[in-house]
């Protein structure tokens, strides 16, 4: 609204600017010096109220660009958040899930099965790269919150 009602005035003082340019040039086809000089220094002010108009317009909208910016960012983080949560929340139940596969192969097979080495080290693996996976997110997360502040 502030930038439509600097556009407004804007756009009023050009109008104004204008109309002093066109009563000069009858002034100066009547001969009086003295109205054309103070209607000079008039249209001296017009013109540079009407260019402070334009930059303020100017630095509203762009203001108005970084507003919306911050909700863009602002609206990512949050699913950054939300995706964090979820996978801190994810990870130990992968953890268990694995456990519980192991106890049911071995139940299954009747205490033949059990995990070798090899398995075993494969699950530890799973469940190190889940963790790292997990605390990368995580790291992200905050990393992505810390240059939302700097923005803000």
């Amino acid at each position: 609204m502030a930038l439509a009602n600097l556009q407004r005035n804007s756009y009023a003082m050009g109008m104004l600017r204008a109309r002093i340019e066109s009563r000069m040039d009858c002034i100066m086809k009547g001969g009086n010096n003295d109205e054309y000089q103070e209607l000079a220094r008039v249209l001296e002010l017009v013109k540079n109220g009407e260019l402070i108009l334009n930059e303020l317009s100017g630095k509203v909208e762009a203001a108005r660009f970084l507003e919306e910016f911050v909700m863009i960012i602002d609206g990512a983080a949050e699913s950054v958040s939300a995706i964090k949560g979820d996978i801190e929340h994810l990870v130990p139940l992968a953890e268990n899930a694995i456990a519980e596969m192991s106890d049911a192969l071995s139940k299954i097979s009747g205490g033949l099965y059990e995990p070798e080495p090899v398995h075993a080290e494969i699950q530890q693996k799973i469940i190190a790269e889940a963790t790292a996976a997990a605390e990368a997110r995580v790291q992200d997360a905050e990393q992505e919150k810390e240059r939302e502040a700097e923005l803000a």
